[in-house]
């Protein structure tokens, strides 16, 4: 048998385990990948049939090794892997030439349709012909022997099993289209065998054999999902006519299933072009009208853009982690071969996917919807403790060191801990751009450093925050906290992020300090009173 090639492309290296043991069964021959560099070597070196990548990867992404490997490998089928909900990049993906997209969590049964496409489309490129699989079970040997012999020279690829626990491992490690099977046979019997089959694959199909005169039998088999069934002795023209029905059905049904997806994708293609028309029209006839409030919510959406790609990865690796390993929980059930520590593993892996997931969601959606001041007593590293719970990645990314200095035992201020979280993440940013841009200038021994101190100062509490960045001038400290002014590129920000800043910290009786040198750095530091003054009743 001819196996197809598959090169899985992911940074996380449990999905693609869980990614190739699926394959495996559908006679892929799989290969690895963890970065969008390492799979176009792979592409030069070795025929790949198809390139299952997912979008979000480091260095290289999906999208930009989709252009390459068409550009290197052109028969390359290419299917793309998108977070839930990115179907605009999706789409982007389908007009650079891939043929399909599926989201995560994974479906199976969306990657095999998926997967049978890309398949389906090579074949009419090259002219290929598809080998149909056939499992043949019977407790009888020499009936077993002539139904093979009979099914090898139809060009049919076959199996053959003694008993239905052989006829259930076949079927589990391999991609099966049809089951012949006796009905009577010790252990497990064909109407079993059946149930068991249909459970685990619903696409599988099944004839059986019964003896003569035991058409209850044969009913009862039909009824269970039998697509036929035969009466011994066998006549081999009659089997065949029978699995030549079989086989032309299933053609039909996948057919039908590829031909439904490009429907839908399709569909997708024109309603997303549609929503850009529409967008650029609205773009182009409507009106700004900025407040206070909108100015406000500006800013957040802002940090919550610079944030979203790193977000969206931090989800979807864990809850694709949690679908992949719960497929193969299922399947190694339904074989008999989940083991105690098999299970304990697996778990494990669950249970800290679902904690990683349930902090992030957590976090996010509160400071998301915050919009009123909504103040309580907190500890003074809260507000830093968020932000970096959000940033923190991003900054790793970024290779600036992160150092953290904590005066021992202050006590509680009173605040609104995500606007104070809000005015940390605009400065953090400011402070990531601002070493950026003193990389760039390639001073040899460069090592980007972010400081967080906490300390009292005068009855008060001070949050500061010290880059070794650019630095600025006089002239732009003194313009900093005005509205829409940034010293950022065309495009990078919106110049909003410091004079919300200023009014957030205004808002809780404190102040903002900036000390910046230039070509040295800079160090903002919010001073925030203890306990907020009792609000004047009228």
């Amino acid at each position: 048998m001819d196996d197809k090639k598959v090169l899985i492309v992911d940074d996380d290296e449990m999905i693609r385990r869980q990614l190739g043991e699926a394959l495996q069964r559908n006679f892929f021959n799989t290969m690895h990948a963890g970065s969008g560099e390492e799979a176009l070597e792979i592409v030069q070196k070795e025929k790949v049939d198809v390139l299952l990548v997912d979008v979000k990867l480091p260095g290289m992404n999906g999208l930009e090794l989709l252009r390459k490997v068409k550009v290197q490998s052109p028969t390359t089928e290419v299917i793309i892997i998108t977070g839930f909900g990115n179907q605009e990049i999706a789409i982007q993906a389908l007009r650079q030439g891939a043929i399909d997209y599926i989201e995560k969590p994974v479906v199976m049964d969306e990657l095999n349709a998926a997967l049978g496409r890309a398949i389906e489309s090579m074949r009419e490129k090259q002219d290929l012909v598809y080998e149909n699989t056939i499992l043949i079970v019977d407790d009888e040997e020499t009936p077993l022997r002539r139904l093979k012999r009979s099914l090898d020279k139809e060009n049919y690829s076959t199996f053959t099993a003694t008993n239905g626990m052989d006829g259930l491992e076949i079927i589990n490690n391999n991609k099966i289209d049809v089951v012949i099977t006796d009905i009577k046979m010790p252990g497990i019997d064909g109407l079993e065998l059946l149930s068991r089959a249909k459970k685990m694959y619903p696409d599988i199909e099944v004839i059986v054999i019964t003896g003569h005169g035991d058409q209850e039998v044969a009913v009862s088999a039909l009824r269970a999902g039998a697509i036929d069934y035969l009466c011994k002795p066998i006549d081999l023209d009659e089997l065949l006519l029978s699995v030549n029905k079989t086989v032309e059905r299933i053609g039909l049904n996948r057919t039908s299933l590829y031909r439904n997806r490009e429907l839908k994708l399709s569909k997708e293609i024109v309603s997303k072009m549609n929503e850009e028309l529409e967008r650029k029209v609205t773009e182009r006839t409507e009106k700004l009208s900025e407040t206070q409030s909108q100015l406000m919510h500006t800013s957040k959406l802002a940090t919550l853009g610079e944030m979203s790609a790193g977000l969206a990865h931090e989800m979807n690796q864990p809850l694709n982690s949690i679908a992949l390993t719960s497929e193969n929980l299922r399947r190694m059930k339904d074989r008999d071969k989940l083991t105690d520590e098999k299970l304990g593993r697996a778990l494990e892996d669950i249970e800290g996917s679902v904690r990683r997931m349930a902090r992030i969601i957590n976090h996010i959606r509160i400071f998301a919807r915050q919009e009123s001041l909504k103040f309580s007593e907190i500890e003074v590293t809260e507000p830093i403790e968020g932000a970096l719970s959000l940033l923190g990645q991003q900054l790793r990314t970024h290779g600036i060191n992160v150092i953290e200095e904590y005066a021992d035992d202050l006590p509680k201020i009173t605040g609104e801990p995500y606007q104070l979280e809000q005015v940390i993440t605009n400065a953090i940013s400011n402070a990531r751009h601002a070493m950026e841009e003193r990389e760039e200038k390639k001073i040899e021994g460069y090592k980007k450093e972010l400081i967080f101190r906490t300390a009292r100062r005068n009855g008060d509490v001070c949050i500061s925050l010290t880059d070794n960045g650019s630095g600025m001038t006089d002239e732009q400290k003194e313009k900093m906290f005005q509205p829409f002014f940034t010293t950022k590129a065309v495009g990078k920000s919106t110049g909003l992020g410091m004079s919300i800043s200023f009014g957030i910290i205004e808002s809780h009786h404190g102040s903002i300090e900036v000390d910046s040198e230039l070509g040295k750095g800079t160090t903002v530091s919010l001073i925030l009173p203890l306990k907020q003054p009792e609000k004047s009743e009228e």
